[in-house]
Formats: structure tokens, sequence, C-alpha cells
């Protein structure tokens, strides 16, 4: 979508971050409950130095989601959309940068997780854009995966 900019994240977005984070209605958890697992402002440095990709997605000059990715694990660890954004192609620019960008880091088949409640918008949406839901659920979230469409039967 015109207008959507797609930028790596820096030290100073981490505030935006956490924002928008704690601002979703689906998926959401409480700063005390992202501390409980080791989610925290202070870890965010941590995460660029582990070769973390992290992205801001900025709209109407307004930073209006993020996405980070986990080269080390193949995962897509964190999406999420502000609220006041949604529906405006936001999520799928922060989907297809982290996509490109896991599979450029070699990554054949990359996953995620998200809330098992089939009620989540995330399931469409995922599948929508070619993830497939491997059925296996822990703590109640489920694994999505995708393969690197470049690569072909002939390649292995």
């Amino acid at each position: 979508m015109a207008g959507i900019k797609i930028r790596k994240a820096r030290l100073g977005d981490v505030g935006a971050i956490f924002a928008i984070r704690s601002r979703v209605h689906e998926n959401h958890l409480s700063a005390a409950e992202l501390a409980e697992r080791g989610i925290t402002k202070a870890s965010f440095g941590k995460w660029v130095a582990d070769g973390y990709g992290m992205w801001i997605a900025d709209l109407d000059g307004s930073a209006a989601g993020f996405a980070i990715a986990i080269p080390s694990e193949a995962t897509l660890w964190a999406l999420f959309v502000d609220p006041d954004f949604e529906g405006r192609g936001v999520g799928a620019a922060l989907l297809r940068t982290a996509e490109e960008w896991l599979f450029a880091q070699g990554c054949n088949d990359i996953s995620l997780t998200t809330g098992a409640d089939p009620k989540n918008r995330a399931h469409g949406f995922y599948e929508m854009h070619g993830w497939h839901s491997t059925g296996d659920v822990d703590n109640d979230d489920v694994e999505y995966i995708k393969s690197n469409p470049s690569l072909s039967l002939f390649d292995f």
C-alpha cells in the first residue's frame, strides 16, 4: 500500500514497539506478562546484538506496526499492528519483509506461532499469505510454516 514505509528498527524504537504490543486486542499481554517471558525494553539491545531482524512500519508519520524475526531459529517471532492502522496493509508489508529477509538468511523453511484460538484473525491472515498450520499446539499456541518459494524439489 502506498504510504507504508518499512525500515529497520533502531534502539530508539523500543518505546514504540512496546506501545504497539500493549495496544493489540488479540494475543494481548500486559507488561508484567511480557516481563515474565523475558520480553523487556532492556532485552531490545540484546536482540539487535544477536542479529534479530527487526522492522518498523511507518504510516502517516506514525509507527503503525513491527515485526521481529530470528534467523538462527528460522522464526518470525513477532508481528503486531497498532489497532489504529489495521486493515491498511501494514501487516502484509511487514510479513513480506520478514519472510524475504529470513529466506535471504538461508532459511529454507520458516515458522511462527500464534494463539490457538480459532477465532483469532491471525489464522486467516497467515493462511492467506501462504502459511500452513502444522497442527502442532504447545502452550495454547499453534505453529505455522512456510517454505522458501524460490526452492524447487531439485535444490535438495
